[in-house]
């Protein structure tokens, strides 16, 4: 049995997301791994007194091995699809279509499917598209538009492929989710790179012109998988009022638990979904808006996130259709 720990800000709804995506990875190599969360001193080598939040991972596997592994599967075309209308295609051959979801295969160990962005779809000219100028068929997790929504997410995740350094050396998982690298992501999951100025520290103009931006490759692609698994769009329908798991309006709520669950009982507690001895850490970020694009930004305590933005809990429903 190896233990693997993952240090995170857990208070980044990216990162979170990002660690759930490791575990859904995990659980295709070892179905008895299980997962924790704490916080605890010493994670950081040159501040041995600091905090951090850290995901406790138990599993049978050679964490060097797999860390390689996935290292080489994130960057190599061949293991990326898109599901278009009619077949599955390379990545790059999904821009401007419509796109039902993405596969990310591991090879000798499955498939994880990444579709968090939409809920429903429609037939148009005997054609499959999405709900144009409505949140209608959208779930809350799309947060792109503009230049982005002609790429559309199977040229988002393209992107973010040919972003990851090659060859991507990597011993350790922890290393998957630290690459930082110029750039930007169209899926805007991970709130350390937002173009948000108070969450960057500096403005995104100024961020652009000085060639500062950011970002971290294979962890939003990982986050992207954790969203889809532990947070899925709901499809249409009356069990669906509120169109994603975790999702009231735009405010995103998620937990961490403090016992070592097996992946199923991980996805509950992580929905905050109590469970008999299980203690819960309940955090909410904000979804912002600039423009027509969304973002997350860092969680607060359970609660503090609501009241800060009490006015989203006012809005009809026909406003939130026309964003």
């Amino acid at each position: 049995m190896t233990t693997i720990q993952l240090t995170v800000d857990a208070r980044n709804p990216g990162e979170f997301l990002a660690v759930c995506g490791l575990l859904e990875i995990l659980d295709r190599y070892d179905r008895d791994a299980t997962s924790m969360w704490r916080r605890k001193t010493g994670a950081f080598s040159s501040l041995a007194s600091a905090s951090a939040d850290v995901c406790e991972i138990n599993a049978d596997i050679d964490e060097a091995l797999l860390a390689a592994h996935l290292g080489e599967r994130l960057l190599s075309k061949d293991a990326w699809k898109a599901v278009i209308e009619n077949n599955r295609v390379p990545l790059d051959q999904s821009i401007r279509k419509w796109c039902g979801g993405i596969e990310f295969s591991l090879g000798d160990g499955g498939f994880l499917v990444i579709d968090h962005w939409y809920e429903w779809a429609y037939i148009a000219g005997g054609s499959i598209v999405g709900a144009s100028g409505s949140r209608k068929g959208k779930s809350r997790w799309k947060l792109w538009a503009g230049p982005h929504e002609a790429r559309g997410p199977g040229g988002l995740a393209c992107d973010l492929v040919n972003m990851i350094p090659s060859p991507f050396a990597a011993n350790k998982l922890q290393a998957l989710l630290d690459c930082h690298v110029p750039g930007s992501s169209g899926f805007k999951l991970d709130a350390a790179t937002t173009r948000s100025a108070i969450d960057r520290g500096i403005s995104a103009n100024d961020t652009r012109a000085e060639k500062r931006e950011r970002v971290r490759p294979a962890l939003e692609l990982l986050a992207a998988m954790g969203a889809s698994a532990f947070f899925p769009p709901r499809r249409w329908g009356e069990a669906a009022p509120d169109g994603v798991v975790g999702v009231r309006k735009r405010i995103f709520t998620y937990c961490t638990w403090g016992s070592h669950l097996p992946l199923a009982l991980a996805r509950m507690a992580a929905r905050a979904v109590e469970i008999a001895g299980v203690e819960l850490v309940k955090r909410e970020a904000l979804i912002g808006m600039m423009g027509q694009y969304g973002y997350l930004n860092f969680a607060r305590p359970a609660g503090t996130a609501v009241e800060a933005a009490g006015e989203i809990e006012s809005e009809s429903d026909e406003e939130e259709d026309n964003e």
